[in-house]
């Protein structure tokens, strides 16, 4: 009864919490109630669900000791994971399109166009399933066999160590195969997909996370003088009337581009989506130091106490990704080489917690680790596309200025690794998770899938993600700052001059120096 009131209680907690995430993010106009109310109730749904996947390991071991249970945890991770299919497939992708129509005035059947795309995006979902099950879905389950080939009397009595010893003494490596069920191949399909954009946006995520935290306390907007500001005003209106220009370009090279087909309109065509691409991260750029330039005029600077919150979570988002790397390499990479370590490090805290009566404590140190890292894909997957904006166009999440595809854009991203951080963590934390029907899915089954096995067994993921971790950590360290982003500096005036396209920009020289010594940001 305790812990069916705890899962009531956690899935309340989750809906109020995302609820304040999406009034936090959304646009004003969005603010409305009746404003995209089937959009706003899928990305609080998604954003409970992930919570839920991400909190049902503690909650299988409470249930499978010190006694069972009364959950049926088996069925509740293959219906979370069912959902989980549903909402990535169908769910969340039919919102994206809708919004992406809503209001565009040039396709006219929108029902239309969404059916359609949903169509295709089903379509080959279930053709790729539908293939691949027949012949991906065999596991190869070790087990040691035992040679007994010498025969007891019927009257004799022997211990379990007597048997063991004369009647079953050689053994030998042995493997059942067996064809794991519809529900956990899904399971292993959704782990093996979400791993790759893990590995690359939770890689880069770990080390993102704090440093920008870091970096926006010693970049925090300062008061400047009146001159200062208008000069700076200027710049970024010639920055964005530029940025105006390439705009409607574009537009105009994307209008006669439409009708042509062929390799090089094609071409073309990547080109221009290459280029709107860097438009929006420009974009995002000159609308956040526009933020912070009316920061610095009117509000005298950040409030001190906002930019120290930023400072200790920085630091503490530091902590936890260290504690992360720690545990990787002491309990999951270390024990793969050396098979007589014993070292449980964060497995300890949680089984302290689970011993001593802090169930609820150790559930919500759990929930931080493994939320941690969802928040890290998010960020991770920002910082990605400011560097490489050829790849994807961004979505980042700004305060009450969030478009909601761009919001959905990020849900997608949280759950389609929502899947591969459960899996992750009954991996780090195989010690707390023993003797769980997660342990039983992911442990004994999927591990062991005859495809899949070789990344699984072998921890291929894990050292990737180890080793993107480290490579985008001397990134950062060496260029922590996104390329275009603009400084109230010298290189401020060189950055805008890249957007606006000129060579240098005269600021005059009169209080030149002055300007640049109020500066708002330190370089």
């Amino acid at each position: 009864l305790f812990l069916l009131i705890f899962v009531l209680a956690i899935v309340a907690a989750a809906v109020f919490a995302n609820v304040r995430v999406l009034l936090y993010f959304q646009q004003p106009e969005d603010s409305k109630f009746a404003s995209s109310v089937f959009s706003k109730a899928i990305i609080v749904s998604s954003l409970t669900l992930a919570w839920l996947l991400n909190i049902l390991l503690p909650v299988d071991v409470r249930n499978s000791r010190p006694v069972p249970g009364i959950l049926d945890m088996q069925l509740m991770w293959q219906v979370a994971f069912m959902v989980l299919l549903a909402f990535l497939v169908v769910v969340v992708p039919a919102a994206m399109f809708y919004t992406e129509v809503e209001g565009d005035d040039v396709i006219k059947r929108k029902r239309r166009y969404v059916c359609c795309n949903m169509f295709i995006t089903l379509f080959f979902t279930t053709c790729a399933v539908a293939i691949s099950y027949p012949f991906l879905a065999d596991a190869a389950i070790p087990v040691v066999e035992y040679a007994c080939d010498t025969w007891q009397d019927a009257g004799e009595v022997l211990s379990a160590a007597q048997i063991g010893q004369q009647l079953c003494a050689s053994s030998s490596p042995a493997h059942i195969d067996i064809k794991v069920g519809f529900q956990v191949y899904i399971i292993a399909v959704l782990c093996f997909i979400g791993w790759f954009f893990f590995v690359i946006f939770g890689g880069i995520g770990l080390s993102a996370v704090p440093l920008d935290l870091i970096l926006e306390y010693t970049d925090r907007p300062r008061p400047i003088d009146e001159q200062t500001y208008q000069q700076r005003r200027r710049m970024l209106g010639q920055a964005a009337a530029k940025l105006i220009s390439n705009a409607e370009a574009m537009q105009t090279q994307d209008g006669d581009l439409c009708a042509q087909k062929g390799w090089r309109a094609s071409r073309k065509k990547r080109q221009v989506r290459t280029e709107y691409n860097k438009f929006k991260r420009d974009v995002h750029l000159l609308e956040t130091e526009l933020e912070r330039l009316k920061v610095s005029k009117f509000h005298r600077g950040e409030n001190l106490a906002v930019s120290i919150v930023k400072l200790v979570l920085g630091i503490l988002c530091a902590i936890l990704s260290i504690m992360w790397v720690l545990h990787i390499i002491l309990c999951v990479l270390v024990p793969q080489v050396d098979e007589g370590s014993d070292i449980e490090f964060l497995d300890a805290i949680f089984a302290a917690c689970e011993g001593s009566g802090l169930y609820p404590l150790g559930v919500a140190l759990f929930a931080v680790f493994t939320l941690y890292l969802l928040l890290c894909v998010v960020k991770g997957c920002l910082k990605f596309g400011m560097r490489f904006f050829f790849v994807f166009s961004i979505h980042p999440m700004r305060h009450q200025s969030t478009p909601l595809n761009s919001i959905l854009f990020n849900v997608e991203m949280v759950l389609i690794t929502s899947a591969a951080v459960v899996q992750f963590a009954q991996t780090a934390f195989s010690r707390y998770a023993r003797l769980t029907d997660a342990d039983v899915i992911f442990a004994a089954q999927i591990k062991y899938m005859s495809f899949y096995s070789f990344f699984f067994q072998n921890n291929i993921f894990i050292y990737s993600l180890l080793g993107w971790f480290v490579l985008a950590l001397i990134y950062l360290l060496v260029k922590p700052r996104d390329n275009a982003e603009i400084r109230f500096d010298k290189n401020a005036d060189k950055q805008i001059a890249k957007i606006i396209g000129i060579n240098n920009l005269s600021l005059g020289k009169k209080k030149g120096k002055e300007a640049e010594g109020s500066s708002p940001l330190k370089a």
